[in-house]
């Protein structure tokens, strides 16, 4: 069995590539049953968030790779062949290493920012709700939950508040010299719009407004940190009234489009606005940036933001990666130990069918024997067959304590032709 990891990130893909293969939370269940009903993958489990898009796979063989392709294809309507280049495929202590990097915050666009361990979280709590996470996929993200909990813990990599949010209201009070003076709009009441409130307080704004399609939604978060719930209804009013503008709703389609934006800056009478777009896939039209004083912003353009909290924390990386190669050794030797099992199962069968086959190759000269003397036979051969695989089991048990042991147990079932036992042997 094979971990497979197929997948983009904010290093390999712009926005508008990873929109598109985005998995909403409400898809993500059918979209695992498909996964593992129809693509021939024995687990799966979906990591989507503003910076990436990432399947894991548990398989027998290379050829999940493919189906995940294949899944893609069918399931997002992309053309995947004009996608490669911004895929990364992992497998077996590839995907652990790189799951754990996710998992510590250090493969982050915001280096060792909060929300991603919780994202982690809910991504194993999903699969395993619908019956796609079992042994493998479940160790595995267990224990990627236990490097990010220990990278917190034992390093400053999460030193402080950080997260997609904190950049974005910090681009915001980079741009306006006296944002306690600003009326900010946050359009999305979730998590993210949580965090996100909660820094443009702390920031200072002199008002706060918060809109969402479930009005109840709006008005629990704004009434929490003193702000004020307007109506979704009502967006292109209050995209005239504000100064700051932050998106970051769970929608497959633009909140705000390019005429709503029109008609709101003719409203402005020239006033600029300034918004960020944090969502994936983009709450805001990009056409939008062809309107004048309108200066729009996606997660992308938090890059020069977050640079500098990059350098700060580039020490505390090589910290985080002891803890991850430390993890990685204990992940490796369960991997390598669940696969001993089925390996020495294997072997053994490959034994007794050569050895039943030589019988039945010699039993016209063995007639003439009588049943005490084939029965002799028969256990001498089996003895000797027990002493030649001596060695070979002792070698595989030892294997599964090696930190590359995987690829030697995959060496030995190549050397003994393991897996079809159905080839005869001409020779």
């Amino acid at each position: 069995m094979r971990i497979l990891t197929l997948g983009l990130n904010h290093r390999t893909a712009p926005v508008e590539i990873r929109e598109r293969l985005a998995f909403p939370e409400n898809d993500q269940p059918s979209a695992l049953m498909r996964l593992v009903r129809d693509y021939e993958l024995s687990e799966a489990a979906i990591l989507s968030t503003c910076n990436r898009s990432e399947l894991y796979l548990a398989a027998d063989g290379d050829t999940g790779l493919d189906e995940a392709r294949r899944f893609l294809a069918e399931n997002q309507g992309v053309d995947v062949a004009t996608l490669d280049s911004h895929f990364y495929q992992l497998s077996d202590s590839e995907a652990a290493i790189h799951l754990f990097r996710v998992a510590s915050g250090i493969d982050s666009l915001v280096l060792g920012e909060s929300q991603i361990l919780s994202q982690v979280r809910q991504t194993l709590e999903t699969a395993q709700q619908n019956g796609s996470a079992r042994l493998l996929l479940n160790e595995l993200f267990q224990r990627s939950l236990r490097v990010g909990k220990r990278a917190r813990a034992e390093t400053d990599i999460g030193r402080g508040r950080l997260s997609i949010s904190t950049a974005a209201v910090e681009l915001a009070s980079q741009v306006f010299e006296h944002i306690e003076s600003c009326r900010a709009l946050l359009v999305g009441a979730g998590e993210m719009g949580e965090l996100t409130a909660q820094y443009l307080i702390d920031a200072g704004v002199a008002q706060l407004r918060v809109t969402n399609r479930t009005q109840a939604r709006a008005e629990e978060l704004a009434a929490r940190f003193g702000g004020e719930a307007v109506p979704f209804a009502a967006l292109t009013e209050q995209l005239a009234a504000v100064d700051i503008v932050i998106t970051s709703t769970a929608a497959t389609d633009p909140v705000i489009g390019h005429a709503e934006l029109r008609t709101a800056m003719h409203q402005r009478r020239g006033r600029p606005l300034f918004l960020i777009d944090i969502a994936v896939p983009r709450d805001i039209d990009p056409q939008a940036r062809t309107i004048d004083n309108v200066f729009l912003f996606d997660i992308d353009d938090l890059e020069q933001v977050v640079a500098a909290n990059r350098q700060e924390r580039e020490g505390e990386i090589r910290r985080v990666q002891a803890i991850i190669d430390d993890e990685l050794k204990l992940f490796l030797h369960w991997f390598n130990a669940l696969g001993t099992g089925p390996l020495i199962r294997d072997l053994r069968q490959r034994a007794a069918h050569l050895q039943e086959r030589e019988l039945v190759r010699w039993t016209a000269r063995l007639e003439q024997l009588s049943a005490a003397d084939r029965e002799l036979v028969e256990s001498i051969l089996r003895a000797y067959a027990n002493k030649l695989l001596h060695e070979p089991l002792v070698q595989i048990r030892e294997f599964a304590n090696d930190d590359e042991g995987y690829v030697r147990l995959d060496t030995v079932r190549r050397l003994f032709q393991l897996g079809d036992l159905s080839e005869e042997d001409e020779s």
